[in-house]
């Protein structure tokens, strides 16, 4: 990502793939966090619950955010303590035998597929704007 900034291979007609490689770091890192809990031991668990509480406070998905509550028609509110990404990232209320099964099939399969694909979007772009020479 350094060279392809440093170099401004990330101006037209690559812009694109610029965005797809911005995608595919971000990727890498989630990997790292979905990784981290993987031993199961008190550090990996507090890790968990220390992340996925940011997830919680997250201005849309998560029900604590400050953007939550204009996510509501009336008094319903769409974004909940059951429908946010802490949620749907620890599988319940609390770190549990859960967790560790969604981190490891998110870490094993989900994202390395999706990381598969981008990859193949992501080489074929290169090569069909030129390889990796200099700007243009």
């Amino acid at each position: 990502m350094l060279r392809v900034f440093m170099t401004g291979s990330y101006k037209p007609p690559r812009e694109f793939n610029w965005g797809v490689g911005v995608l595919l770091m971000t990727m890498t890192m989630f990997l790292s966090f979905t990784g981290y809990p993987l031993p199961w031991d008190q550090l990996a668990i507090w890790a968990v619950t220390v992340g996925s509480n940011m997830a919680r406070a997250h201005p849309f998905i998560g029900h604590e955010g400050p953007g939550a509550s204009l996510l509501a028609i009336g008094d319903i509110n769409l974004v909940h303590i059951g429908s946010d990404v802490r949620f749907a990232l620890i599988g319940g209320r609390f770190v549990g035998e859960a967790t560790l099964l969604r981190f490891y099939v998110i870490h094993c399969i989900a994202v390395p597929f999706i990381m598969m694909i981008f990859m193949a979007v992501h080489f074929w772009r290169i090569r069909k704007d030129g390889g990796i020479s200099g700007p243009l």
